[in-house]
């Protein structure tokens, strides 16, 4: 049998008798790539988005009306970004994260923490990230595919801690 016969091999790992060369991939190898795929993605995707939220935090800075500004653009300030506070005059359980990262960058920890509560942790789940998806890149050059629980949880951890957050804030 050579490797372009449509006839199905008895064991999918293993090689067929004429040709022995040829490394037979089964539907678990396919499965290992794609996930290999989905990882490295994932893992680029996050580096690039907390580094740009880590320098956009330190390029950017509040004006005098707490809003904020970019001293690179010619208007004051730059639109509101939410969605919930535009159509229906709620604050989100996010509301205020992007001025508290700004204010923190700029080393005002008390303005940071005014403007939310929890944007300190926030922000350092977001500098967590370059390391942790540094590290995720390297073991997956080397061809390790590592399942971890953690980030999950810590994942769900943080929007918890959004929500209480914003449940205290909404209603005291």
């Amino acid at each position: 049998m050579t490797p372009s016969s449509s006839l199905p091999c008895e064991s999918p790992l293993t090689p067929q008798s004429e040709v022995a060369d040829v490394v037979w991939l089964d539907d678990d190898a396919r499965v290992i790539d794609r996930r290999h795929a989905q990882l490295l993605d994932r893992h680029w995707t996050m580096l690039g988005v907390s580094v740009a939220v880590i320098v956009l935090s330190f390029a950017l800075q509040l004006n005098p009306a707490g809003r904020v500004r970019a001293s690179w653009l010619p208007f004051d300030s730059l639109p509101p970004l939410c969605g919930s506070r535009a159509i229906f005059g709620v604050n989100c359980p996010g509301c205020g994260l992007t001025r508290s990262f700004v204010a923190l960058a700029s080393g005002d920890v008390a303005e940071s923490f005014l403007l939310h509560r929890i944007g300190w942790l926030m922000a350092l789940a977001v500098v967590l990230q370059v390391p942790y998806r540094a590290w995720g890149l390297y073991e997956l050059r080397r061809g390790v595919i590592s399942e971890r629980t953690w980030p999950a949880w810590f994942g769900r951890f943080l929007i918890a801690a959004l929500i209480l957050n914003w449940l205290a804030t909404f209603c005291g």
